[in-house]
């Protein structure tokens, strides 16, 4: 194929259509920023299997090159900006990387704010205005009507500055949405972020199956729970699950059969990994995950993996870790349990007390639907509302992410996000059933069955925080929104939309 010709083909995929300045590229030929994001995801997963100090003089080497890069591509290659911050997302937690010991200066922050400036620079060079849809809007409306909830954590004492933090942090992963949905222009630079985005997952996936490996022969499940990258065990359940259902997805729908290959053992070594957090939430989220990828691409194949996994299980009950199976029984055990009134039986001291903890908090959202108590003041405010009295040292964490945005931003925030839930997977079906091409196909999958294990997951823990865990959900769903914009590919042309 001539420049010219894969420069209108390129050209062809982006909304608009040739209207969009082209950009000259080999169709299948990864760009320098996809090559960048997979070394610096491979250096920072060497550094965590090395156990290399964040503050040490290797990474402080690594972030002089990776800020380099970060400051280049959005000044000059905006395109090579979405590729870069995801190889780095899932290891912000572990790796900080602040600039001179000064609090807030790091590496997180400056992705947050070198995004609108690759915003900006990639539609100058487009020269075309932001499109700002019916799901922008929404997801506009959410956050202002979150923000309404820094008022009351304010009027309740906390300081400016801390309520600002706080908004700060839970807003932040959001904004990743816009910035990649501003600067993707088509399915080449989508097809480049899920690259990176797939072998990170694989990469952290290999981690967390490592530590528990190490973590193995410890005397109680507590001491031998993994928390890898996320530093707490259920959230790093919670990754797994998420993106480990999305390589199954990619791994049922990408060409050719070795990178199929690839995405599969990928999911493999996720779901394995998963175990050893021994979270029950991640658990029942990677069933309801990866049931619905294998739904959608056939109830066929959903019913003979659903039997061949049930056959093995009685017939090799072995191949269960007795610590997993251990860990399934004491969510319906006498053992350090109580009676809890509403329940049937008796329930793990865990579990009841999260009944305790809801139960309050729909306390909350009775006195204050509207704004709700205010962010962050969820476990400060919980313990007047429960109707036994919390003891020094017991957990006040909401432990469900609905009942959490309800109870500090009130119910209309809620029924936003749930609008946004709902929207998204409207848009991911409509992609689905309609388009033929690989890349379309494989997205739309990987999301309906990562926001299939998101609800779940969410319904037992508060997920909707941390760049590191959910920041690649608000990235997928922007390249979903985008694409579902992009024309059908020809199909001649399918063959190669996902190289």
């Amino acid at each position: 194929m001539s420049a010219a010709a894969r420069t209108a083909a390129i050209a062809l995929d982006a909304p608009g259509g040739a209207r969009r300045v082209p950009v000259r590229a080999r169709g299948g030929r990864r760009s320098i920023g996809v090559w960048g994001g997979l070394a610096f995801a491979c250096v920072l997963a060497a550094a965590r299997y090395l156990d290399v100090t964040d503050d040490g003089p290797a990474m402080l080497l690594f972030g002089t090159a990776y800020t380099a890069s970060l400051a280049a591509a959005a000044l000059l290659r905006p395109q090579w900006f979405p590729p870069l911050a995801v190889a780095y997302l899932p290891f912000c937690g572990v790796y900080p990387l602040l600039f001179g010991g000064v609090p807030g200066a790091n590496l997180t922050n400056l992705l947050v704010l070198l995004g609108p400036v690759a915003c900006i620079v990639s539609r100058s060079q487009r020269r075309e205005r932001a499109r700002f849809g019916g799901v922008e809007r929404l997801l506009a409306a959410y956050i202002a009507f979150a923000a309404f909830s820094m008022l009351p954590a304010y009027a309740a004492g906390e300081g400016p500055v801390d309520v600002v933090q706080t908004f700060r942090a839970w807003v932040a992963p959001i904004l990743f949405f816009f910035y990649t949905a501003l600067i993707v222009r088509d399915r080449r630079e989508a097809g480049g972020v899920l690259e990176v985005l797939a072998w990170t997952t694989i990469l952290v996936a290999g981690l967390t199956w490592w530590e528990g490996i190490e973590r193995g022969g410890r005397s109680t499940i507590e001491a031998s729970r993994v928390s890898g990258l996320m530093e707490q065990p259920n959230s790093m359940g919670a990754f797994l699950v998420y993106y480990g259902v999305a390589l199954l997805a990619f791994a049922l729908t990408v060409r050719p059969w070795p990178r199929r290959a690839l995405y599969l053992a990928g999911f493999a070594a996720a779901a394995r990994a998963m175990l050893f957090t021994f979270s029950r939430g991640a658990y029942l989220a990677m069933a309801a995950g990866a049931a619905v990828v294998l739904l959608l691409r056939s109830p066929l194949l959903l019913g003979v993996a659903g039997g061949a996994g049930a056959a093995a299980a009685v017939a090799f009950p072995g191949l269960m870790p007795d610590s997993v199976a251990a860990r399934l029984r004491a969510t319906m055990s006498e053992d350090d349990a109580f009676y809890d009134a509403d329940a049937s039986q008796a329930l793990d001291r865990s579990s009841a007390h999260r009944l305790v903890l809801w139960r309050g908090a729909a306390g909350m959202v009775r006195d204050h639907p509207l704004a709700g108590v205010g962010i962050g003041q969820f476990q400060r405010v919980i313990g007047y509302y429960t109707e036994v009295p919390l003891r020094e040292g017991e957990p006040r964490d909401a432990h469900n992410a609905f009942i959490l945005i309800a109870a500090e931003m009130g119910v209309p925030t809620l029924l936003l996000l749930l609008s946004l839930h709902a929207t998204f997977a409207l848009v991911a079906i409509r992609v689905y059933r309609r388009r033929r091409t690989p890349l379309d196909r494989g997205l739309a999958v990987a999301f309906l069955g990562m926001e299939a294990g998101v609800l779940v997951s969410c319904m037992l823990g508060s997920r909707f925080s941390d760049e590191s865990l959910i920041g690649y959900y608000w990235i997928l769903a922007a390249l979903l929104l985008i694409t579902s914009r992009f024309p059908e590919v020809p199909v001649r042309r399918r063959r190669r939309a996902w190289r």
